[in-house]
């Protein structure tokens, strides 16, 4: 009883919103169900109607002129929306540091986030679960100021993170609420696992457990199933679109936004919203690679989905020394704490090729100084490990490093609590 009354308040907190996503969930599952034909008409209105603009600074009125147009980069986006400012009111805020390095702020009306959360709950009740039930976070470190707790609280979930002196108690705890579901990063869910397994934790199964933001491998993925007890999902999303792509339970990682155009270019993925007033997104290079195929599986989505896919990378742990480690997550945070703190936004890359030093190679000189950043982001891996690492700043350099697009490159092959992470 419980458990429902909590659900339906969060649902209610997403009315009081504007946030129609009961409304946005039954459009995905029409649109879907339509010919390809008829979904493309449908396309086809939207952008004669938004008319977005392309990387040329161009309307975009057909899908003909979507395919013809060039890709957009994040630093052209950014250009983009400081030329053309503010063009909707009742904005929602999206702000990260993305897994390429390139710092992205994204503004959403209601009618924007509320489709994105639409496409949620529609990938979620394939798996038996619905968006507002309780949440199993494992994405970083818990956040414990008053905006943080509300905003979990009205959202029904908790965050785990399964690291540090206190990570056992941590699983534990958040298993013991008994989630609908496990989300977040597969590394985090991979420590929790292994806690799970070494520690023999009993505990009520959840629905399913959903790994975001890392790529994982199947092996990785039928452990987790073995210790969790349940099917293992993997999404592919972003900031700027949320949800792009769900899996099935035949393993297809179905293309499941049906305003999203996600076409393949030179190896480059490159996302279209046909839908979005507020920012013009026309071949939107998203910052990762992957190969998209088609099949004529229809569980969910459409029948196009992502048959591979590079540039996000499991291996996100840094190490202070052999033993001791943390999930590289808490560097991406500091980046994101210091350029809100200083009002400054610059490309940044962190590469570790020996414990106990990383090297940050950073855009542009930070207004004060790149000794400030320095011990900034010395000072806050020491404040949440209670262990000192050397933080070496490089300004207006290019790394050398070619191969990944995470933002955080391990060159140091190490395992997690006896989970290899290959």
């Amino acid at each position: 009883m419980i458990r429902k009354f909590r659900y339906a308040l969060t649902r209610l907190f997403f009315l009081c919103m504007g946030l129609h996503v009961s409304k946005y969930r039954k459009e995905v599952k029409t649109l879907w169900a339509l010919p390809e034909s008829d979904r493309n008409k449908e396309l086809e209105v939207l952008l004669y109607k938004n008319r977005p603009l392309n990387a040329d600074g161009e309307e975009v009125s057909s899908l003909e002129k979507l395919f013809s147009s060039p890709s957009l980069s994040k630093k052209a986006l950014r250009r983009q929306d400081n030329l053309l400012g503010n063009k909707s009111s009742g904005k929602f805020g999206r702000h990260t540091a993305g897994t390429t390095g390139e710092p992205t702020q994204i503004s959403l009306s209601r009618t924007e986030l509320g489709r994105m959360l639409g496409v949620r709950d529609y990938c979620f009740r394939h798996y038996g679960i619905k968006l507002g039930q309780r949440e199993a976070r494992f994405w970083g470190r818990p956040r414990h100021g008053l905006k943080s707790n509300l905003k979990d609280f009205a959202l029904n979930r908790k965050v785990c993170f399964p690291m540090g002196d206190q990570a056992e108690e941590s699983v534990a705890c958040i298993l013991s609420w008994k989630p609908d579901y496990l989300y977040g990063y597969a590394s985090l869910l991979l420590e929790a696992a292994a806690l799970v397994d070494k520690q023999s934790l009993r505990f009520m199964p959840p629905k399913c457990v959903i790994c975001t933001a890392e790529t994982i491998m199947p092996a990785q993925k039928e452990y987790l199933t073995a210790v969790f007890k349940a099917p293992v999902v993997e999404e592919y999303g972003a900031t700027e679109f949320d949800i792009v792509a769900f899996e099935c339970g035949t393993g297809h990682r179905h293309f499941v936004n049906p305003w999203l155009v996600v076409r393949e270019s030179y190896g480059s993925l490159l996302v279209s919203d046909v839908s979005r007033k507020s920012t013009s997104f026309i071949n939107y290079d998203i910052g990762d690679s992957g190969m998209i195929k088609d099949s004529e599986c229809t569980v969910i989505g459409g029948t196009h989905y992502l048959a591979a896919l590079e540039g996000r990378t499991i291996h996100r742990f840094a190490y202070i020394d052999p033993e001791t480690r943390f999930h590289s997550v808490d560097l991406g945070y500091a980046m994101n704490e210091y350029q809100c703190m200083e009002n400054e936004v610059f490309s940044f890359r962190i590469i570790q090729s020996e414990f106990g030093a990383i090297d940050l190679y950073i855009s542009s000189v930070p207004s004060n100084g790149p000794v400030s950043l320095q011990q900034f982001i010395q000072n806050s891996i020491r404040e949440k490990t209670g262990r000192d690492i050397v933080v070496n700043v490089f300004v207006g350099e290019k790394s050398v490093e070619l191969a990944e697009k995470s933002y955080f490159v391990q060159r140091i092959r190490e395992t997690a609590s006896g989970v290899v992470l290959t």
